[in-house]
């Protein structure tokens, strides 16, 4: 199986996590696919952004979920990150999508699990992504077994993983993958280095694994040679 360079909410070493510069950057570097952050606006907008709150990046504070579009894109997500990206905006996924679309493999979508979703946004966010065309690109992972669920019933076909930060709630998600048939366990890397076993033992059930986030080259080696080819990178592209 040939790498899969995955960037880390766009190519977030050299430009603001999750804007449509760090997204451009990561297709133009050659990454294989691209992860990123979703939750919804107050007036129930798909936006890419990573934390509850807005305070670290836009320096305004309050929490996404409780602002609507027009507010969230009047911040600024570019300014903390440098100068040069001053007037980046919060983009919607509709906005990312003419970019992220371009991408060869995959768009590892991370649904924050702090924001709870109705049956009905989860639908309007899956008929936008039948609407791009893009649905053999999209991977939807979660730390929410509850989204999770929603996808599953809403969705039909598109692919889902499990987000996993230890050894516990790996062996726990794996199951809960088995039994649902999706097919891929996303770990954070140090999990897997430890465990290695937990590779042939998610693989011979169908689940495949990307491990995350992966910034030095010697444990990016160490995890090639487990044949871990799925990597979450912010640099290493």
């Amino acid at each position: 199986m040939s790498l899969e360079i995955i960037a880390h909410r766009g190519f977030s070493a050299i430009a603001p996590e999750n804007t449509l510069a760090a997204f451009e950057l990561a297709i133009a570097r050659g990454a294989s696919s691209i992860e990123f952050d979703i939750q919804l606006s107050a007036d129930s907008v798909p936006v890419i952004f990573h934390d509850a709150i807005l305070d670290r990046i836009t320096g305004v504070s309050g929490k996404v979920r409780e602002q609507n579009l027009s507010e969230l894109q009047s911040l600024d997500a570019g300014k903390w990150f440098g100068a040069e990206f001053l007037g980046e905006k919060i983009p919607t996924l509709e906005e990312a999508l003419s970019i992220l679309k371009n991408v060869d493999k995959f768009l590892y979508f991370d649904v924050k699990p702090h924001c709870e979703w109705s049956d009905a946004e989860v639908a309007n966010f899956v008929n936008s992504l039948n609407d791009a065309g893009i649905k053999e690109k999209c991977v939807i992972t979660s730390f929410n077994d509850n989204f999770l669920s929603q996808m599953r019933r809403l969705s039909g076909d598109l692919l889902i993983g499990h987000i996993v930060a230890n050894l516990e709630a790996y062996k726990t998600q794996l199951v809960k993958a088995v039994a649902n048939r999706d097919n891929l366990i996303s770990s954070e890397y140090r999990v897997l280095l430890e465990n290695p076993a937990l590779v042939e033992q998610s693989r011979s059930q169908g689940v495949d694994i990307v491990a995350w986030t992966v910034d030095d080259r010697e444990d990016m080696q160490k995890l090639l040679n487990l044949g871990i080819t799925r990597i979450v990178t912010n640099c290493l592209i």
